[in-house]
């Protein structure tokens, strides 16, 4: 009775349980999915992400493709920054990886060299000779040099951040928010140790680039994440969006832009299919229509290796034999084929003697944590054989790396 009368009071004050029910459901379902394995923190999407969106080409042309027009207007896409620095948490980077872009502001021209010159009718046609000339400090043509300067460094400090999170899983997750709101704390944090003076912080457009097999139907605003939330506490709440490129099979999103920027996408769209052979034919033909020949052959390159990898249901074979098809008697499709299949070849034995290495590792001192294994995984030839010689003797299992 007491339950009932606590309820009917929270209703009446407009604070209904109901949406924490169902959000705690939804909630405790996305903490139930299988997680990614550590080791498999640089998986191929993640490569095949970073290799493709820090091309310059490719960033510039997304960004034109993705952000509102009123923004283009304003922002200059040639003073493209691209960091490669990573702000998803070490036990999240199996399910995202993200890139942040950096774009300044466009300065303000100083005359329209289309417009007309227009006499001022509160400025005398001649000036009058008896008094000095004294520069005006608010005309950009009379500005002090350094000012000017001074202008320039500030809009490139103050630059817009575009921060990517792609999410290379195949379901969506339903608390992507809370990882925006973590780069958006952090950027604003490293900022302010930046420049101690500042008084604001740069602005941050996050975009969540999603390529899973289902439909994006996850909360798009923070406040959706919280409930309770009455009006009186809005106020005091943390509010911001994000925009969503829904790159899902399941989607109707148009892939638009120069080929190189679709071709990457349709590959991002495509991973997750039961025909991927087919698929990865038609990429290979788009390749066909990159001008430049070294672009190209890396380019499919990357894409190789993605479907090979990322698919596991495409094999080396089947790549070699779309590659003759494509451009048979191509004497540099030819070498790139060899040197692509005995890349192959190489990469399959290091990761042989990688697996034998964790198994002794596993063997002589227990369980091998993610940190070690991530290491043994991406070591050369030359340093795992040098790792297995150590562990002869080694009593613990960091002396087998120093």
């Amino acid at each position: 009775m007491r339950n009932r009368r606590k309820l009917a009071k929270r209703e009446n004050q407009g604070l209904t349980p109901q949406c924490c029910e169902q959000q705690a459901a939804r909630g405790q379902a996305a903490i139930r999915v299988k997680s990614t394995p550590m080791d498999e923190i640089n998986n191929p999407h993640d490569v095949y992400f970073r290799e493709s969106f820090t091309r310059r080409e490719i960033a510039q042309d997304f960004l034109r493709q993705q952000l509102p027009a009123e923004l283009l207007e304003v922002l200059d896409l040639d003073s493209l920054e691209i960091s490669k620095d990573s702000y998803v948490s070490r036990e999240l980077r199996a399910s995202y990886s993200d890139l942040v872009y950096r774009l300044r502001w466009r300065m303000p021209d100083e005359a329209d060299p289309a417009a007309p010159d227009q006499a001022d009718p509160t400025v005398p046609d001649q000036a009058d000779p008896t008094v000095p000339d004294q520069a005006d400090p608010t005309v950009p043509e009379r500005a002090d040099p350094a000012a000017a300067v001074d202008l320039e460094d500030a809009a490139a400090t103050l630059a817009l951040h575009v921060y990517i999170l792609f999410e290379h899983k195949s379901h969506p997750d339903y608390w992507v928010l809370l990882q925006l709101l973590r780069y958006i704390a952090l950027q604003g944090d490293a900022y302010r140790k930046q420049h101690p003076e500042a008084k604001t912080l740069p602005p941050v457009y996050p975009l969540v680039l999603y390529h899973g097999q289902r439909r994006w139907r996850m909360p798009i605003d923070f406040h959706a994440l919280i409930c309770p939330l009455p009006e009186a506490l809005k106020p005091y709440v943390p509010q911001f969006r994000y925009a969503l490129h829904d790159l899902s099979p399941r989607s109707d999103v148009e892939i638009k832009g120069d080929v190189l920027t679709r071709l990457v996408q349709l590959a991002l769209r495509w991973i997750f299919s039961d025909q991927p052979l087919e698929h990865l034919e038609r990429l290979i033909a788009l390749i066909d229509q990159v001008a430049d020949r070294d672009t190209a052959l890396q380019i499919l390159e990357s894409l190789l290796r993605y479907y090979v990898q990322g698919t596991q249901r495409v094999e080396e074979s089947d790549a070699r034999r779309l590659l003759e098809q494509t451009a048979p008697g191509d004497p540099i499709m030819q070498t790139f084929i060899d040197r692509y299949i005995e890349q192959g070849r190489e990469q399959g034995r290091e990761q042989g003697k990688a697996e034998i290495l964790l198994r002794q590792m596993e063997r002589k001192f227990g369980p091998t944590d993610a940190r070690l294994r991530q290491q043994i995984q991406e070591a050369d030839a030359e340093t795992l054989l040098e790792w297995s010689d150590r562990i002869l003797t080694a009593e613990t299992p960091e002396a087998v790396f120093h």
